[in-house]
């Protein structure tokens, strides 16, 4: 996303919103826990997010060596059972491990500093193309072409009035 608020952000300021322009609202006693629920979800969610994905990569490290361990205590078993986990060993247990991710607010910050020389590219363009310079149109094709479907992963999934744009 070329933008600076993060997904933290974001759930913060619904968090505030629920907060500030709703609660005060809610007269009925059981639609006010339902806010405040709602509100401790995102939180939650918020906690969540900075540790998910080396969450998974520590899962999936265990989960390959939990597979060839399991497998390696069945060596003297047969029968189909013992075989089906050896396979699942064997395939999938056999797997690299996948490498830790990268820190998320080093890949934050280097994504904002190429957001932002895209979007001065895109001011830089605009005077070239005003000025008559035929190369710019060839150049703004070029990161259109890796905008537009950048765009459009966002606008799949991105929630619009009545449920989610592309979705519903």
């Amino acid at each position: 996303m070329i933008t600076s608020p993060t997904i933290d952000d974001m759930l913060e300021g619904v968090i505030l919103a629920v907060e500030t322009d709703i609660l005060p609202h809610l007269a009925d006693a059981k639609a006010q826990a339902s806010a405040q629920m709602m509100q401790s979800l995102l939180q939650g969610v918020r906690q969540l997010l900075p540790v998910y994905e080396s969450s998974l990569v520590e899962e999936h490290n265990a989960m390959n060596a939990a597979l060839r361990d399991a497998a390696a205590a069945l060596a003297d078993v047969s029968g189909p059972e013992a075989d089906r986990m050896r396979e699942r060993a064997a395939s999938l247990g056999a797997a690299d491990d996948l490498p830790a991710p990268a820190d998320p607010e080093q890949t934050r910050l280097a994504h904002v500093a190429r957001a932002t020389a895209v979007r001065d590219c895109l001011y830089d363009l605009d005077v070239m193309q005003r000025a008559g310079i035929q190369a710019a149109d060839e150049s703004l094709t070029i990161l259109r072409a890796m905008l537009t479907p950048q765009y459009l992963h966002y606008m799949a999934t991105f929630p619009m009035q009545g449920g989610m744009l592309g979705r519903g």
